[in-house]
C-alpha cells in the first residue's frame, strides 16, 4: 500500500514523511521537556549558546508551534493528495471499463464493476488519509525510544525487546483477519448483485408477495450476513490482537515499576521519567496498532483494483487502436464464415450463430427478422464489434477488422440496443451547428412539448419507454454515422410512430447514404427493405428482396372502378 502511495506522487509523499517525522519528533521532544520541568532540570537542557535569553516558557510554545504547524501541513498535504487518489482511481477503473471487451465485461457484471468503483476506491483513500497519522505517530514512538535510551539504555532495549516480540506475534496472528477480510470483500460483490437486481427488479418484486419475501430472505439476507459476519470476524480478531498488545504495555509498566528496580539500581527520576513517556506512548502505539484493520481492507481492495486489468484484457489493444482513425467513408462491409457460440443457461445446452457469410453497402435498408433466440441480436453484436468472430473475420472497407482496429472500426456505427440507455446530456454533439436538426426531430417526434435542450442536456428523461427510445433515436441521429444498427426500436412505440419509423425516417436515412439494420418483428413493413435476412438457430435460412407492396395500388384500382360504376349509374 505505502509503495503504491509512493509511485502516485513520491513529491507529495515526501512531504508528508518530512512534515510528518518532524510533528512526531517535535512532540517527542515537547514530552521530554515536559517531563524535565517536572522533575526541575530543565535548565540542563537549554545549555546551547543560541538558546541563551529563551525562557522555558518560549520553548515550550515553539515546540508546541512546531507540532501544530507541522501536523496541519502533514494532514493537508495528504488529505489533498487521498481526494487526488480517488479521482485517479475512479478515472482509472472507468478507463479500464470502457477499453476492455464487451465479453470480459459481461463475466464480471455491472455489480461487481460497480464495487471496484465504490467500495474499493474509498477503502483505498480511507487508508492513505490514515498515512499521516501514521507518519506523525512513528515519529513519536522514534524519538520517546530516543529520549528513553538517553535515560537508560538498559530499559530502553528490554523495551525494544518487548515492542519487537509485539510486532512479530501481530505477524503471526495476522492472517485470521487478513483471510475474513478477503471473504468480507468477496462477499460484497454478491450483496452489490443483490442490490443490483433489488433496484432494476423492483416493479416485478412488488406485483409478487412471495417472491419479494423469497428474494429478502434467501438473497440478500443470506449476502448481508455473511458480509456481516466475515466483517465482524474480521473486528474482533484484531480486537483481540489489540488487547494483547495493550497487555504488553501495561506488562512493560509493571516490569518497569517492580522488576527492574529489583533487578538493577534505578532512580526514582528514571523510573518516573519511563513511565510518564511510555504512558504517553501508548497512544501513538495504540493509534498504529488501530489502523490495522483499515490497511488490511485497503490492501485487499488495492489487489483486486491491479488485478482488474488482467481481468479485463483489453488495456494493451486500445491503445493500440486508439491511434486509428474512424474510417467515415464507407464502401462495404462484409462477414466471411463469421461463428460465435456461447451458453444459454435457460436451455442448459451452447448455441452457435453461424457461419454468417453478409454483405453491406451504402444505402441500404436491411431487415433482420426470425424468432425469438434465433441470433439476430448476436449477429448485431458480432456486426457493430462488441463480440469478436471466433472464425472466419469482419472486414471493413476490404481491410481485415482486428484487434488493433476494432476500436477504430466500432466508432462507424450508431446502435440502439433492445435494452438501451439513454444519457440525460447529448456528449459529443456539436449543438450549436445541430439546433435546427434537434428542433426538427423533437417535433417530428412529438416530443418538443415534454422535452427541451438546456446547456447540452435533456430538461427532462423521465419520460414514457416509447418516448424515451425517440429520445434515444433523436441522439442517433446526430451521431451521424455511416451504419445505424436498430434492435427492436417499433417494438415500444404506438402505431402512429411505428408507421412513421419505417415509412420515414428509416427511408430518409438510406436517402443520405446511410446503411440501416433493423431488427425486427413488424412483416406488415417487410416490403420497404431492400432485403430481409431471416435467421433460425443462429443461421441464415434466406435472404430475400421483398417485392413491392401491391396493397396500396389495389386499393387505388378499387377507387377508381368504384368511381367509374357511380358514373355509369348517374
Amino acid at each position: 500500500m505505502l509503495l503504491f502511495l509512493w509511485r502516485s506522487s513520491w513529491i507529495t509523499i515526501t512531504g508528508v514523511l518530512l512534515t510528518g517525522i518532524v510533528s512526531g519528533l517535535s512532540n517527542a521532544a515537547l514530552i521530554a521537556f515536559i517531563n524535565a520541568s517536572l522533575a526541575g532540570r530543565v535548565d540542563q537542557y537549554l545549555t546551547f549558546e543560541w538558546s541563551a535569553g529563551l525562557t522555558p516558557a518560549v520553548w515550550f510554545a515553539g515546540l508546541a508551534s512546531i507540532v501544530l504547524v507541522c501536523r496541519f501541513a502533514s494532514h493537508y498535504l495528504l488529505n489533498r493528495f487521498s481526494t487526488k487518489l480517488a479521482r485517479d482511481l475512479r478515472l482509472h477503473v472507468s478507463r479500464l471499463i470502457l477499453n476492455a471487451p464487451y465479453p470480459n465485461l459481461q463475466k464480471l457484471g455491472k455489480s461487481v464493476l460497480l464495487s471496484h468503483l465504490t467500495e474499493d476506491v474509498t477503502a483505498i483513500a480511507a487508508a492513505s488519509e490514515l498515512f499521516p497519522v501514521l507518519c506523525i505517530n512513528f515519529a513519536i514512538v522514534a524519538g520517546c525510544m530516543a529520549y528513553l535510551s538517553w535515560l537508560s539504555w538498559q530499559l530502553a532495549c528490554v523495551l525494544a525487546g518487548v515492542i519487537l516480540f509485539g510486532v512479530a506475534t501481530f505477524q503471526l496472528f495476522n492472517h485470521v483477519p487478513m483471510r475474513a477480510v478477503r471473504s468480507a470483500r468477496d462477499e460484497y460483490d454478491n450483496l452489490s448483485r443483490g442490490f443490483s437486481a433489488l433496484t432494476e427488479g423492483v416493479r416485478e418484486l412488488k406485483l409478487h408477495r412471495q417472491r419479494s419475501e423469497a428474494f429478502v430472505s434467501q438473497s440478500l439476507a443470506v449476502s448481508a450476513e455473511s458480509y456481516r459476519r466475515y466483517s465482524f470476524r474480521a473486528t474482533v480478531a484484531y480486537l483481540l490482537i489489540n488487547q494483547w498488545i495493550q497487555l504488553l504495555y501495561y506488562l512493560t509498566i509493571a516490569a518497569i515499576l517492580y522488576v527492574f528496580p529489583a533487578w538493577q539500581a534505578i532512580s526514582q527520576e528514571v523510573v518516573s521519567g519511563y513511565v510518564l513517556v511510555f504512558l504517553f506512548m501508548m497512544s501513538p502505539l495504540t493509534v498504529l496498532t488501530g489502523s490495522l484493520p483499515v490497511f488490511s481492507r485497503a490492501k485487499v481492495a488495492l489487489n483486486k483494483v491491479l488485478r482488474l486489468d488482467d481481468k479485463l484484457g483489453g488495456k494493451n489493444s486500445a491503445q493500440r487502436s486508439a491511434k486509428l482513425p474512424a474510417q467515415r467513408h464507407f464502401k462495404a462491409l462484409a462477414l466471411h464464415g463469421v461463428t460465435h457460440s456461447f451458453h444459454r443457461e435457460k436451455e442448459n445446452r451452447n448455441f452457435t450463430l453461424g457461419p454468417i457469410d453478409l454483405e453491406f453497402h451504402p444505402g441500404e435498408l436491411v431487415f433482420l427478422i426470425g424468432g425469438n433466440g434465433s441470433g439476430k441480436t448476436t449477429l448485431a453484436l458480432l456486426l457493430i464489434g462488441l463480440y469478436h468472430p471466433e472464425q472466419g473475420m469482419i472486414h471493413w472497407n476490404g481491410r481485415p477488422v482486428d484487434a488493433g482496429s476494432r476500436d477504430a472500426y466500432q466508432q462507424n456505427f450508431s446502435v440502439i440496443f433492445s435494452d438501451f440507455y439513454l444519457f440525460d446530456e447529448l456528449y459529443g454533439v456539436d449543438l450549436e451547428n445541430n439546433r435546427g436538426a434537434i428542433e426538427d426531430y423533437l417535433q417530428r417526434l412529438h416530443l418538443h412539448h415534454k422535452v427541451d435542450i438546456v446547456n447540452g442536456r435533456f430538461s427532462s428523461v423521465s419520460l414514457s419507454q416509447g418516448q424515451r427510445k425517440r429520445l434515444a433515436l433523436l441522439a442517433a441521429y446526430l451521431e451521424d454515422r455511416p451504419f445505424y444498427v436498430f434492435d427492436e426500436w417499433a417494438a415500444d412505440q404506438d402505431p402512429e410512430f411505428k408507421h412513421l419509423f419505417y415509412t420515414e425516417l428509416l427511408p430518409a436515412l438510406k436517402a443520405r447514404g446511410k446503411t440501416v439494420l433493423a431488427i425486427t418483428h413488424d412483416d406488415k413493413y417487410f416490403h420497404l427493405a431492400d432485403r430481409c435476412i431471416k435467421l433460425d438457430e443462429g443461421r441464415i435460412t434466406a435472404v430475400e428482396s421483398p417485392p413491392v407492396d401491391k396493397r396500396p395500388q389495389a386499393a387505388h384500382r378499387e377507387r377508381l372502378d368504384s368511381a367509374a360504376a357511380e358514373t355509369i349509374t348517374s
